[in-house]
């Protein structure tokens, strides 16, 4: 009898002690949970906020910028800006060497020869990505290549509110806030999508405003070409 007793009270207590681990684990769940939802609510809050008090420090910024300009060798400084890009830990995206022809003729040189002559103009087309906080160092350093700028444009997008409404879209479809006349497994698959677009969203800005776009455009003086070729018009005649 005595044994059955101790065995009893045995299975009791390690009743008793699993019951309190699980009430422990859900607990700590549960407060995982609040933490988490205070989280996001802190910082859509702290992004009111921040937006609220008007200044520029606290706004999420997008800088890019556009520069034409004229150079003495395009490729010698292609190849120097690859390496400040390089330098500031950035990374070349777009490149395009083109030559233009501007004028072209054609001077008879004798019964089966002629000259040729091209004038053209060496075009290439660059698009670099720089660290924001390199993006006002590179910029300037290219610019002094220059010989002749002839335009410049900088942009600054403020994104901040668009970042805040994919953080509400994010918050809403977290806390499970249903919109009327929808069913529940429609519903759900919709506030999904609207989430994960709103993910992909912010995390594109953040890329963008992570790294800055500059894009490129410089020629250099025309140049000419002169090259004797066969008089196709008289060789005709003779055959």
């Amino acid at each position: 009898m005595m044994k059955h007793c101790i065995i009893v009270a045995a299975v009791l207590w390690m009743f008793n002690a699993c019951k309190e681990a699980g009430g422990k684990n859900a607990a700590a769940e549960s407060g995982t949970a609040s933490i988490e939802n205070a989280a996001a609510a802190d910082s859509v809050e702290t992004q009111i906020a921040a937006l609220s008090d008007g200044k520029p420090a606290n706004r999420k910024f997008i800088r890019t910028a556009e520069v034409n300009f004229r150079v003495n060798d395009v490729q010698q400084v292609a190849a120097r800006i690859e390496g400040m890009v390089h330098s500031a830990s950035g990374f070349l995206v777009y490149q395009h060497l083109s030559n233009q022809v501007n004028q072209q003729s054609v001077t008879a040189l004798s019964r089966d020869s002629s000259l040729e002559t091209i004038q053209y103009t060496v075009l290439n087309e660059i698009t670099v990505r720089v660290p924001a906080a390199n993006f006002d160092t590179v910029l300037r350093q290219i610019t002094q290549l220059a010989e002749f700028l002839n335009d410049q444009v900088i942009q600054s997008d403020d994104v901040s509110f668009q970042v805040l409404s994919n953080h509400m879209t994010i918050r809403r479809v977290a806390s499970g806030t249903k919109k009327p006349g929808r069913g529940s497994g429609e519903l759900s698959g919709y506030q999904q999508e609207e989430a994960d677009r709103a993910k992909a969203d912010n995390l594109s800005l953040a890329d963008r405003m992570k790294y800055s776009d500059i894009r490129l455009k410089f020629t250099q003086r025309p140049m000419v070409k002169h090259q004797v070729i066969a008089n196709d018009n008289n060789t005709q005649k003779y055959q």
